[in-house]
């Protein structure tokens, strides 16, 4: 049923890898001032002269998190086949593993060159993204206990 505590546990997931979408996840400051913030979907670049960065550097991460979305989407929805909902939360939680392993260990040293500059992940996208993946985790146990659940109750019949 999607009452199911999980599933509270999925959708509190969504809503913050949406919001982290839109949200900075890292910012470049030099003398003060916030030089570059990247955005998952973007860059807010303030840097004079411009540094002149292609958003299409951010695709793979873009695509990442609307596929995580997506997927954890579709796990509230498969209450009734706990199996299959268990394999999406996992792949979901190795997806975004690897979004954040792009963003603190690839995108932080390729801008940082850029830039010249050391990054700042002291942002909100990156705590919305830590958010979501403790949720991921919360829902993962809570769905095997369903499953086990499930299984004692067969063995009663």
């Amino acid at each position: 049923m999607l009452q199911r505590i999980q599933s509270v546990y999925l959708a509190v997931a969504v809503i913050s890898l949406v919001v982290a979408f839109f949200s900075p996840v890292m910012s470049f400051i030099n003398e003060g001032q916030i030089w570059l913030e990247v955005y998952i979907n973007r860059f807010a670049d303030n840097s004079s002269p411009a540094l002149g960065l292609n958003s299409m550097i951010l695709l793979p991460v873009q695509i990442l998190d609307i596929l995580v979305v997506i997927m954890a989407g579709a796990a509230i929805f498969l209450f009734k086949n706990r199996r299959l909902q268990m394999r999406l939360v996992r792949l979901s939680i190795v997806m975004l593993l690897v979004i954040i392993a792009l963003i603190f260990f690839y995108y932080g040293n390729v801008l940082g060159k850029a830039t010249l500059t050391t990054p700042d992940f002291n942002q909100t996208g990156v705590y919305l993204f830590l958010v979501a993946l403790v949720m991921f985790i919360l829902a993962n146990r809570s769905i095997q206990k369903d499953e086990q659940l499930v299984k004692a109750a067969d063995r009663l019949r």
